[in-house]
């Protein structure tokens, strides 16, 4: 399987053995590449049923486990400790998927606003560990981001106070 440089760039971020959601998986060829490559646990999401039935021909012509489901971003979604790969969108489009408040770590690749985004994870609690640029018939900024202590405890606290609401 071959990907492109900016797939595999995603790819290269995200270490073998974890649990991933990719938010938009269209065709889910980075799922496909990090389950059987590095063995990862991964559920191939996006808004549209024809990408994710585009997603599960690809997944069964590459012989792999990935789990796939229709959702628009985080909706419908119990986190833990997954990473969570947003890729091929805009940052307004990335900013609304984040609006809910979690502790995952993320891969990002935006096609457009990068300034704007990094200051929207900064306002989020998260820090940027890496960040790689890509060049692929344009160039592509690709950012792994983590969320800081003071930012995970912040969601602790909200938690805790809705439930005593």
């Amino acid at each position: 399987m071959r990907l492109s440089k900016r797939l595999m760039a995603i790819c290269d971020l995200i270490p073998a053995g974890q649990k991933v959601i990719d938010i938009g998986a269209d065709h889910a060829f980075v799922d496909i590449y990090l389950n059987k490559y590095k063995n990862c646990q991964c559920l191939a999401t996006d808004i549209s049923k024809e990408c994710i039935q585009k997603a599960k021909n690809n997944i069964q012509k590459y012989n792999v486990n990935v789990q796939t489901m229709v959702t628009d971003g985080l909706n419908n979604l119990k986190l833990t400790d997954e990473i969570i790969i947003i890729s091929g969108m805009g940052t307004k489009r990335i900013k609304k998927i984040l609006t809910p408040d979690i502790t995952n770590d993320l891969v990002i690749s935006s096609h457009t606003k990068i300034p704007d985004l990094k200051k929207f994870l900064k306002r989020k609690h998260y820090k940027i560990s890496q960040e790689k640029h890509v060049s692929d018939k344009k160039t592509y900024t690709i950012i792994y981001a983590k969320k800081t202590i003071w930012g995970k405890w912040l969601v602790q606290i909200k938690k805790k106070l809705k439930k005593n609401v």
